[in-house]
């Protein structure tokens, strides 16, 4: 029992000065009181937490947020190594302890930890009751952190001298800043225990867990990872080999490791301290050696048992020591139960598994620094994998990829292959070679913003050219670029924002290093700032005087005046004009697409594409209009005043329609032509109209009138059982009928003909827009000028197209004849015929008594509707007359008379 100076002098006594370990031969000091230094180490640790973690707090958990309940436990099984310190001696002298000594160590944990040690049964009787099996029990580990195995399980010998650290004893500080970080293992594998040589008469400390669980009388953390685990005095480790008097039982490392599972002093290192455990009684302070039952405290009245001195976390001497009790287990359960850091995740531990899986790893050969390599691993199906390697490399992918690699990334990469079979990791290398690259070529432009001209270029450089290495420029985006450029010096002609690629080949390794540089093509803005007006002056423009390789702009609201083009050749790629633009002469030559709003006053001069490939032009009206260059070009609805060549391009009218003043002419060639809808309106009259070269002319005795053509190009019509050509024209006559004889030639182009014979050509007409149709025949072909006419046409309007002979059906199987004129004319009778078959007719006029009074034989008639003439009937008298055509087997009469 305590009284005031008996505690006094032992708590002196517990901080007596044990003499430090002897060295190898020496005989043992003789041993003071049982010193932990685990509340000092903790301190610490809490110093070192305050500084790393702002804003952390250190104080301890005055209650724990819940209380550790008594239920079915489990049984944990720990792998432990042990990290033998010494300076050289032989295993087995001094602080290089035997393997027996470690052995017997673990031999007394797992006894202890299961309520299986012998002076067990020596708790005296109140006690017994609470006599606990924590079923906590520990393995020396067969492998080290390679998987590599142990050639002593769970023993790790570290000569200090090799590592570079002190002369011992060691003080706490020392070991948890330099020893422990130097040396520990994975302590998320292994129990990391040190034995060594101890100064400052401390037997051991422990680094308590995280409050994980929310224990009473923990800190939130308990340390850090690198200094986890539990130090021991090596000659108070085990119970047998080189040991102190009454700590010669193993009953130190029972006790720290007290500590590392969240157990407390016995006596709450204060005067009736809390351990946070119920069954234990409180008690004055530590009892020290081996005190006589019952043992009562003088402040905290505990009879009539006293002290449980001889529960493991008081300072009793060892063979004293002889139980946890039950809420001490349940305290240690919980950490383990409450997943706390470093503690559960002990459990699947690989360093607990036997066997090793077969692995193998390559890399992807060498590889040039900046450029990607690739890391492969094999293992059993289901396996993971853990990659270490140079400059800190890891990664958890079984075929990891290292981007841009360096010089410092080469070297040997080890994978770790775990299974969940209970093999232990296997572990597999291999060598990571890296060739250097050439530097990074720097880029140079003559100029970054280039006007684009027939003469002008950029110039490219290379500023930093590696002797003997190998170039090769190419485009990113953009042009400009002659192919095949292989040297450090080269000349670009951009005509839009371009980028270069230099790639720059080191010979002999084969690494490549690249770069890029760039170039600014102006877009020229109309100004007007020189106030002349003049497209080709230079100070009109922002950027440049456009060029067929530009685009240019002319916006609108200037108060400047806007570009005229007078005389000379004016070439731009695309042209947006929203301002005003005149053209009194010379011509402008566009190599892109025509767009915007603004007026086009053309007075004078050509418009002209010239663009390979597509282009698209304004819906305006145009004076003279080329369409050169290659390609379809596009166009809306828009005029043409005087003149439209076609001279090389197509073009296409979509869905518009073009239309062509009554002036204007259209030149066209097989290979350039208007493709789409054109129309024109010509006031006809007796001379022969061609309707500006549309393609069609009509001569009449009588004039049309006004007349609107519109010509359709490119598409066949169905017409009776065929197609026609692919041209059509619809046609609309003030006067369509009573043309006396009115003649319409149709042109057509070779590739228009769509497979059909020109040799069987005949006109074809539709009074409904193409939903039926009659054929016209043809008076004359003439395959030299391409063209096929037909005379006598009856009635103008219509639909008008080419197609074969017997692919045109006519209207009506048996004549239909009209006189015309009625009277005759002062050259006589004239009628209209319509038949199925090319002539003969046999012809008659009789007179009112049925006498015949005229013959006449027609040899030919065209298929379809005719005019025939009857040459003499001029000279009949005044009266009526019967008009009878006969053909093969038919015939009409017909009443007509002579005034």
């Amino acid at each position: 029992m305590f009284n005031g100076s008996a505690l006094a002098l032992a708590l002196s006594l517990w901080l007596l000065v044990l003499g430090a370990g002897p060295a190898a031969g020496q005989t043992l000091p003789y041993p003071g009181p049982r010193t932990c230094a685990t509340q000092p180490a903790d301190d610490w640790q809490q110093a070192q937490l305050q500084r790393r973690l702002p804003g952390y707090r250190t104080a301890k958990l005055a209650a724990p947020v819940r209380q550790p309940q008594r239920t079915t436990a489990t049984t944990y099984t720990l792998p432990v190594v042990v990290h033998i310190i010494h300076s050289g001696e032989a295993v087995g002298t001094g602080s290089n302890i035997s393997q027996a000594q470690v052995q017997s160590q673990l031999d007394v944990l797992n006894e202890d930890y299961r309520n299986r040690n012998a002076n067990g049964a020596l708790v005296p009787a109140p006690f017994q009751p609470l006599r606990a099996d924590a079923q906590f029990q520990f393995v020396l580990a067969p492998r080290d952190p390679n998987g590599n195995p142990l050639p002593e399980p769970g023993i790790d010998r570290i000569d200090r001298s090799a590592r570079g650290f002190d002369a011992p004893p060691y003080e706490q500080g020392y070991i948890d800043s330099t020893i422990k970080p130097g040396t520990d293992w994975n302590p998320d594998q292994y129990v990391n225990i040190w034995v060594l040589q101890l100064a400052g008469n401390v037997l051991g400390y422990a680094q308590y867990p995280d409050n994980t669980a929310g224990l009473g009388g923990l800190s939130p953390l308990g340390g850090a990872p690198a200094t986890d685990g539990v130090v021991i005095l090596y000659s108070a480790f085990g119970r047998v080999g080189t040991l102190l008097t009454n700590y010669d039982q193993g009953r130190t490392l029972t006790h720290e490791l007290g500590h590392w599972l969240g157990l407390r002093h016995i006596w709450g290192d204060a005067v009736c301290g809390d351990d946070y455990c119920t069954d234990t009684p409180p008690q004055d302070g530590p009892n020290l050696g081996c005190p006589a039952f019952p043992h009562l405290s003088v402040n905290c009245p505990n009879g009539p048992s006293g002290d449980m001195f001889m529960n493991f976390l008081d300072y009793s001497t060892d063979a004293c020591m002889e139980l946890f009790s039950a809420d001490q287990k349940s305290r240690m359960q919980a950490v383990m139960a409450a997943g706390t850091p470093r503690r559960a995740v002990l459990l699947t531990s690989p360093a607990l598994c036997t066997g090793l899986p077969v692995a193998a790893t390559a890399s992807s050969g060498p590889v040039c620094a900046g450029s990607s390599a690739q890391l492969t691993a094999t293992g059993p199906a289901g396996a993971s994998y853990d990659w270490t390697g140079p400059n800190g490399f890891s990664s958890t992918l079984q075929n990891p990829v290292l981007p841009a690699v360096t010089a410092a990334q080469a070297g040997i990469y080890t994978v770790h292959v775990a299974v969940t079979t209970g093999a232990c990791p296997a572990a597999a290398s291999t060598t990571l070679v890296v060739n250097p690259s050439p530097p990074t070529p720097l880029l140079t432009a003559s100029t970054t913003t280039f006007c684009p001209s027939a003469s002008a270029s950029v110039t490219l450089s290379v500023t930093n050219p590696l002797p003997g290495s190998g170039y090769s420029w190419s485009v990113v985006s953009g042009d400009g670029l002659t192919a095949g450029a292989t040297t450090p010096t080269i000349e670009v002609t951009p005509t839009q924002a371009s980028t270069y690629l230099l790639t720059v080949t080191l010979p002999g390794s084969g690494c490549a290093a690249s770069a890029t540089v760039s170039v600014q093509v102006l877009t020229p803005i109309w100004s007007g700032a020189a106030g002349t007006g003049s497209w080709f002056d230079a100070a009109n423009w922002t950027g440049c005087v456009p060029s067929r390789s530009t685009d240019a702009l002319i916006p609108v609201g200037l108060s400047t005046p806007y570009p005229t083009i007078s005389s000379g050749t004016a070439e731009v790629r695309t042209l947006t004009q929203q301002g005003a633009l005149t053209l009194t002469g010379g011509e402008l030559d566009l190599y892109g697409d025509y767009s915007g709003t603004g007026p086009l006053s053309q007075t004078g001069g050509t418009v002209a594409t010239r663009g390979s490939g597509p282009q698209s032009l304004r819906s305006l009206t145009y004076q003279s209009l080329a369409i050169g260059g290659t390609g379809t070009k596009t166009i809306g609805a828009a005029t043409v005043t005087q003149a439209l060549a076609m001279s090389g391009a197509l073009l296409n009218t979509g869905t518009a329609v073009l239309t062509l003043a009554p002036n204007a002419i259209i030149t066209e060639t097989d290979a350039s032509y208007v493709l789409g809808q054109v129309q024109t309106t010509h006031v006809v009259g007796t001379a022969p109209d061609s309707f500006g070269n549309l393609g069609l002319t009509l001569t009449a005795a009588v004039a049309p009138g006004s007349t609107t053509l519109r010509r359709t190009t490119g598409q066949p019509l169905s017409v009776g059982a065929g197609q026609s050509i692919s041209r059509y024209y619809d046609v609309a006559a003030a006067v369509s009928r009573g043309l006396q004889g009115a003649t319409l030639t149709y042109y057509y182009l070779p590739h228009e003909l769509n497979s059909l014979a020109e040799s069987q050509l005949v006109l074809v007409e539709s009074p409904d827009a193409g939903s039926t149709w009659s054929s016209e025949g043809a008076t004359q072909r003439d395959a030299t000028v391409r063209a096929v006419s037909r005379r006598y046409v009856a009635d103008l309007n219509g639909r008008w197209t080419l197609a074969a002979a017997p692919d045109a059906s006519p209207a009506a199987t048996a004549y239909a004849i009209n006189a015309f004129p009625v009277p005759f004319s002062a050259n006589g009778l004239s009628f209209q015929v319509t038949t199925p078959t090319a002539g003969p007719l046999a012809v008659q006029l009789y007179d009112v008594l049925g006498r015949v009074i005229y013959s006449h034989d027609v040899a030919t008639v065209e298929v379809g509707t005719s005019i025939v003439n009857l040459p003499g009937s001029g000279a009949l008298r005044p009266g009526k007359y019967i008009l009878v055509v006969r053909q093969a087997g038919q015939q009409v009469r017909l009443s007509v008379g002579r005034e």
